[in-house]
């Protein structure tokens, strides 16, 4: 019986891709460099964020010197696309189905909390989660590591659930490979941060383009 649904944010439950590499593109020309298109984007993007830089070709040395202004450029850009970016569609319908199958559903992300929940509440939907795994406004930490998986971890351990009682869904690799290293269950959602080919590789065992797919996935497994 599925008890939990952890879905990642970025690129799964806010329709950020473009607003994320028109970001990208615009601390890139502010920088001097060369632009990227979004199966680019799609092919290189990764966490921790160094990878992701190394992936477009620049050294860690390049990126540590100019980590701020990269970092200044980016952040000041998305946050007013942020505020434009709408729901994925199918999103606000599977969340209301999972509330009332009694459900739980929480986020967690790479991205910092505090801009999560400005964006839950103006896409009025704040009230669908139990709770939100993110980053502090001052941690960093991901340009480096990977985090979110002992958050989730944590989560499912401090709540007693079972391995087989959670899903993971994500529109990354990342998200794919923390419920297969765990035991959940995989959902990957394509059209955000990673290409299909990169989804595919991690065998999700399931793959969908609306979230109101996730419903029938849920049901089918609370049938089993």
């Amino acid at each position: 019986m599925i008890k939990l649904v952890a879905f990642d944010w970025n690129g799964t439950l806010l329709a950020d891709t473009q607003a994320t590499l028109n970001s990208d593109n615009f601390a890139l020309k502010k920088m001097g460099l060369k632009t990227i298109t979004l199966r680019q984007y799609q092919q290189a993007f990764d966490i921790p964020i160094m990878k992701y830089w190394e992936n477009l070709g620049y050294s860690k040395n390049f990126v540590k010197r100019n980590f701020k202004k990269l970092q200044k450029y980016y952040s000041g850009h998305y946050e007013l696309l942020e505020n434009k970016c709408r729901a994925r569609k199918g999103a606000k319908d599977c969340l209301v189905w999972l509330k009332k199958n009694n459900i739980h559903a929480i986020i967690y992300s790479n991205h910092v909390e505090p801009h999560i929940h400005k964006q839950l509440i103006r896409l009025r939907i704040e009230k669908s989660f139990k709770q939100v795994l993110a980053r502090k406004i001052d941690d960093n930490s991901h340009h480096y590591q990977r985090g979110k998986e002992q958050k989730l971890q944590a989560y499912v351990k401090e709540h007693k659930l079972k391995p087989k009682e959670v899903v993971s869904v994500g529109d990354t690799e990342e998200e794919v490979e923390i419920g297969k290293k765990l035991g959940y269950h995989t959902v990957a959602i394509t059209g955000g941060w990673n290409s299909v080919s990169r989804l595919k590789k991690h065998h999700p065992d399931y793959l969908i383009h609306n979230m109101l797919e996730l419903k029938k996935i849920v049901e089918k497994l609370n049938n089993n």
